[in-house]
């Protein structure tokens, strides 16, 4: 048995677990969570453990988007908790007040399973045999490809989505793929996404474990095309097929293909087109600077990410150079109400930070339908992409891959969330706007604008509009010789 004392908005009380191994979270219809930290919306679903061991109480973060942290140091593998140490996980502050003597349970049969215990850790499965996979066919479909094998016979799935749930078909889940004839497969057992063409496997909490290569998991895995999977009975191999793979393939049997503007193809870049993008809700991001963005660099670092919080595609793109002022319609007209103070405005404010803190305020009420906005500035000197100032206060949600794209490319984006075929996981967010500020050649940071309404879509206009914005701003900052991040 464990004791806490929670702290919430400045209320404190105390409470008892009657287990010794306990899922922090949020309450969710997934995963089991012994502790509910509800309504704290920083805390992830599930956010962390903590467990009885050898006498001790132990203590790891499962993954969470904001971190848990011990003393104000960041977790980042299991450690002892002992009585008396604050540990922080969103806004919710946890002591724990003492590790209560085991008591088995009455009238608790010897042997009986707790669902809520998790499996121990164990270190991640080896790596299946590297020999040289099979060749894409000519044919090939872009998605996530799912080799099944059961019973004897095996079966290709292909999905046109980045994410997909396994397990047995009922009516409380959106169940992708159906192993209802296997009975050792949970009704929720897995998940499986990609990022990048990387494809992970998750299990999640299922009762018989996802194996890898043989070796059970917790938590999220990485896998090769090689790798064979088990869900309960059930073999698979796993592998994804990007867009650009089956448009290269169509190009070499001379057919056309078309291309975004202001996007030249380029296959060295970390940061290539795709078809969506991945969005994260994370207390900072990195920052790749120029010349550090080749393929091979950013790929060994997203290989380590965990799951993304859902995914957006890009319905408009603008370069920085592109003339305002054409056929712009609405957003000429909204601009042109506040351009002419905009320069004393921007001018007027004290430093960087007073001038983040104003701009993202007036952006409601420059844009129509502007609901959030941020500003995200760039740390040169730690290499990190940091929130800088946003409105309302709920921390904002960024994809920093799209987001190196338009430091890139010198380009704006607009974009909208994927539909729910595509990606399960929803955003609190449907279209946004990510605009790059550069001054003098100088990456200074990323000013986003995002709406909240359902079918709600930012058009061109709103781009355009939000692009002289974006290089207003930029300016008065390099005029300063201050830069966003940098001051005390």
């Amino acid at each position: 048995m464990l004791r806490f004392e929670i702290t919430q908005n400045g209320k404190a009380k105390e409470v008892k677990l009657d287990s010794d191994d306990v899922v922090i979270g949020r309450r969710n219809e997934r995963t089991a969570v012994g502790l509910d930290l509800t309504p704290d919306d920083l805390v992830s679903r599930t956010h962390a453990r903590v467990w009885r061991e050898a006498g001790e109480v132990r203590i790891e973060d499962m993954g969470s988007r904001a971190g848990t942290f011990v003393n104000g140091d960041k977790l980042d593998r299991a450690q002892v908790l002992r009585p008396g140490e604050t540990v922080m996980l969103g806004e919710t502050q946890l002591i724990l007040k003492a590790a209560l003597p085991d008591r088995r349970k009455r009238n608790a049969p010897s042997g009986t399973r707790n669902p809520n215990r998790k499996r121990g850790l164990k270190p991640r499965p080896k790596p299946a045999s590297q020999s040289e996979p099979a060749p894409m066919p000519a044919d090939a479909k872009a998605g996530l490809h799912i080799e099944l094998t059961f019973d004897g016979k095996t079966q290709l799935d292909v999905y046109d989505r980045d994410e997909i749930f396994i397990g047995r078909k009922h009516p409380e889940a959106d169940i992708s793929l159906d192993l209802s004839g296997d009975l050792l497969v949970s009704r929720t057992h897995a998940r499986i996404w990609q990022t990048r063409s990387i494809c992970w496997v998750e299990d999640l909490g299922s009762t018989h474990g996802t194996l890898v290569n043989g070796e059970s998991i917790d938590g999220a895995c990485v896998v090769n095309t090689n790798d064979k999977v088990q869900i309960g009975s059930t073999l698979m191999r796993i592998w994804h097929v990007a867009a650009t793979d089956v448009t290269h393939g169509d190009a070499a049997r001379g057919e056309e293909v078309p291309q975004t503007q202001h996007e030249p193809a380029d296959s060295t870049s970390g940061f290539p087109e795709l078809d969506s993008y991945p969005v994260y809700k994370e207390e900072d991001y990195r920052y790749y600077p120029t010349g550090e963005r080749s393929a091979p660099e950013v790929d060994a670092v997203m290989k380590s990410r965990k799951s993304p919080m859902g995914r957006i595609r890009t319905t408009h793109a603008r370069a920085l150079d592109e003339p305002f002022g054409n056929g712009d319609g609405a957003g000429e007209s909204a601009l042109m109400e506040i351009l002419p103070g905009l320069p004393a405005q921007l001018d007027a404010q004290a430093d960087a930070n007073a001038l983040s803190e104003w701009l993202v305020k007036q952006l409601p009420n420059w844009l129509p339908g502007v609901k959030r906005a941020a500003l995200f500035a760039i740390h040169h000197d730690t290499a990190r992409i940091r929130v800088q100032s946003h409105v309302p206060s709920l921390n904002p949600v960024m994809s920093d891959t799209l987001a190196h794209r338009a430091l890139e490319g010198r380009t704006g984006y607009a974009w909208v969330q994927v539909s729910k075929k595509e990606s399960v996981r929803r955003l609190s967010t449907q279209t946004g706007l990510y605009v790059p500020l550069i001054c003098a050649g100088r990456e200074l940071g990323i000013l986003c604008a995002e709406d909240t309404v359902a079918d709600s879509e930012f058009s061109a206009a709103d781009l355009a509009a939000m692009m002289v914005i974006g290089q207003m701003v930029g300016l008065a900052l390099g005029s300063r010789g201050s830069r966003l991040g940098e001051e005390a």
